[in-house]
């Protein structure tokens, strides 16, 4: 019989329903037992003619297990609860990231809706003030004709005022002089 020591290593049942545990190290020695699927199991020898492992239970039982049936990682049915727990959480996590994700949309849309009304607004503001700066400028122009208009009319009044005064002053100096005089008496009273 060919024995080897193997290292202990944890090695797990592979993904076969179960498999036999033998009394010695080929399928020829007794079957003393089964191992369920993903059961876990220390190997102590290994036969190199046979390819069988010598193996610890986690019980304590030692036996011969074919070694092909043995693996270093976990079977995918230990395995799949892990996996669907995890996918069960990035399902949740990708859900809240989706809704997330959908109500900082929503709030982008509402901000963009906001944006655009005060464009609007301001548009609608900025076209109510140039309305209003043509109106002004139209009064403007007006009051500065106005002012024009009174200005001139003020020089003419001045005139007029002017030349009435010249007039009565020359009529003044022309009517005085030809008017009889009244002789002054020269009673001694």
């Amino acid at each position: 019989m060919l024995c080897m020591n193997a290292t202990a290593e944890t090695r797990y049942v592979s993904d076969d329903i179960f498999i036999y545990m033998h009394s010695g190290p080929s399928r020829e020695y007794r079957i003393i037992g089964t191992l369920d699927v993903g059961s876990p199991v220390t190997t102590l020898t290994y036969n190199k003619k046979t390819g069988f492992y010598q193996v610890k239970t986690a019980n304590g039982k030692t036996a011969w297990v074919k070694g092909d049936q043995l693996q270093t990682t976990l079977p995918a049915k230990n395995l799949l609860p892990a996996i669907q727990k995890e996918l069960q959480e990035a399902q949740i996590k990708l859900q809240n990231i989706d809704q997330k994700n959908s109500e900082i949309l929503n709030q982008q849309k509402q901000s963009i809706i906001d944006k655009d009304n005060l464009i609007a607004a301001l548009e609608n503001e900025k076209n109510s003030l140039q309305e209003n700066i043509i109106e002004l400028k139209a009064t403007n122009l007006e009051l500065d004709l106005l002012q024009d208009t009174k200005d001139e009319r003020v020089k003419m009044e001045w005139m007029l005022y002017g030349g009435s005064v010249l007039f009565f002053g020359l009529l003044c100096g022309l009517l005085i002089p030809s008017l009889p005089r009244r002789k002054k008496n020269n009673n001694n009273w």
